[in-house]
């Protein structure tokens, strides 16, 4: 990828516009003041400031659809297989779809794919809002919907994650990725414990709908961005699998990076798929309900919050391989504490260890790839991650979910945390090796 001055489009298709104007420099001044620091940089940008609405509002109800999900499916089936057989449908496209919709994404504009999907991804839950308004659904409909939901969101995600580094200026591009994961972590704290009060307080349906409302809001923040077009070499073929081939071998065949992913990959087949289990465990190990749903998602939502603020707001690359490793095996270790009780609050307590150390884990691991990744590849590997984070855990939830309809809940989602302490033992020497290159300049 050839190096330009100023705004990058990191193979988005776009430039960012004009530069904004001056008129957020006192707020930034102060922001800086109170010890926000670069972060503020990012807002700087009108486009940064609008696709964060977009994203935020996208994040959350995306939270709220989830257990609005998880919970319509338990009470339609009390079964803890189709719990996991609806989380699948919903993520595991992105196994299939995702590198392609990465190709894509390069080839015919980021914005582009994003508001399609986004748009796509609105229309499906406004169908699958009404038929649960008119009570004309059933566990089949419901896996159909899912899946298709699923296919919209698998070329969502990797637009939506290579979005960013068009958004800003160079000097501001970590202070982006930076807020756009806060951002993403705190819909894990906002989103889950709003779709358990909209659940419990007004029931499934408006839950449903508030998704709708929030698709259609992210998707029309995407369309007022404004670009200007990248002139791109009109002889270049389109080699879809070519383009595939060439950023496998590149991930395979940087070990550092591979190790990361490896990591990464431990950590969402065996640790989050716990967020699936919970209408569940809320249920059968607690016995109570919705409410308990609602404790529940707040506290592992709150821990995940402040997991991810606080590596954001630490700001620096040295010593995130330890800081890795430190919150994976606390990760773990209160995810034992948490099978370990049928007391709600010392649950509670361990579910908000669990989300913090598991989302700081994972903001270290992301962190350490964009570091380490040749700008090149980027977007490829980007995309590789992706299929990582939303298709394992549907993976890791279907093997959960249908262990605990014969053994119960808590010793599926225990040893799950046992094999993740053994995986992470055999793979954490290959990162260890390579702490320097992965936490030196990029």
């Amino acid at each position: 990828m050839l190096e330009q001055t100023g705004p990058q489009p990191c193979g988005s298709g776009f430039a960012p516009a004009a530069a904004p104007g001056h008129q957020f420099t006192r707020a930034i001044s102060l922001a800086v003041n109170l010890g926000l620091g670069g972060i503020t940089g990012a807002f700087s940008s009108r486009n940064f400031r609008i696709f964060w609405v977009g994203n935020l509002t996208h994040t959350i109800t995306v939270w709220v659809n989830r257990m609005a999900l998880g919970w319509l499916t338990w009470e339609l089936t009390g079964s803890g297989t189709w719990l996991g057989i609806i989380a699948a449908a919903g993520m595991l496209p992105m196994v299939f779809l995702g590198p392609i919709a990465g190709v894509t994404a390069d080839r015919f504009g980021h914005r582009f794919q994003l508001m399609t999907a986004t748009y796509t991804g609105a229309a499906i839950a406004f169908v699958m809002a009404t038929m649960v308004a008119f009570g004309s659904i059933d566990p089949e409909i419901l896996l159909i919907l899912a899946l298709l939901a699923g296919i919209s969101r698998a070329f969502n995600v990797p637009a939506r994650s290579a979005m960013v580094h068009a958004l800003v200026e160079r000097q501001h591009l970590s202070s982006a990725i930076g807020v756009n994961s806060a951002t993403y972590y705190g819909g894990n704290f906002i989103g889950p414990a709003l779709g358990g009060l909209i659940i419990s307080v007004f029931g499934i349906t408006p839950a449903f709908f508030a998704y709708v409302a929030g698709e259609l809001i992210a998707a029309t923040s995407f369309f007022l961005l404004r670009f200007e077009p990248i002139q791109s070499d009109g002889r270049r073929r389109f080699d879809l699998f070519g383009d595939l081939i060439a950023g496998a071998r590149y991930t395979f065949q940087n070990r550092g990076i591979l190790a990361l992913m490896m990591l990464s990959a431990i950590m969402a087949l065996f640790l989050q798929p716990y967020i699936d289990m919970l209408p569940g465990m809320a249920d059968k190990v607690f016995g109570m309900g919705a409410e308990g749903l609602a404790y529940l998602t707040s506290a592992t939502g709150a821990g995940a919050m402040f997991g991810g603020l606080w590596v954001a707001r630490r700001g620096r690359i040295e010593g995130l391989v330890r800081i890795h490793f430190i919150m994976l095996v606390g990760a773990i270790a209160m995810m034992i504490g948490f099978v370990a009780t049928d007391i709600l609050v010392a649950a509670m307590a361990a579910l908000f260890a669990v989300g913090f150390c598991l989302i700081a884990a994972h903001s270290a691991n992301l962190t350490l790839v964009q570091n380490a990744v040749d700008g090149s590849f980027r977007a490829r590997v980007i995309s590789f991650s992706g299929v990582i984070g939303v298709s394992f855990p549907a993976a890791g939830a279907l093997s959960i979910g249908w262990a605990a309809t014969s053994l119960g809940f808590r010793l599926p989602v225990g040893v799950s945390a046992i094999v993740a302490l053994l995986a992470f033992a055999v793979t954490a020497r290959m990162v260890l090796k390579r702490a320097s290159v992965l936490e030196g300049e990029g």
